[in-house]
């Protein structure tokens, strides 16, 4: 495992999709804001990698 923490947000956002399905809409808005931080958590890897190199 790389990134611990990306692994376990996309699980979360993955659940908060399940209960979207089952329950309400309303659980996609925490997907969109677990999305943004994965992947700004992603790209600041990215960068961070470069700049050591």
């Amino acid at each position: 495992m790389k990134n611990k923490k990306v692994i376990i947000l996309s699980l979360i956002a993955l659940g908060c999709i399940a209960l979207s399905f089952l329950f309400s809409w309303l659980f996609l808005i925490p997907v969109v804001f677990i999305i943004f931080i994965n992947q700004k958590e992603l790209f600041s890897g990215k960068n961070n990698k470069k700049s050591k190199n």
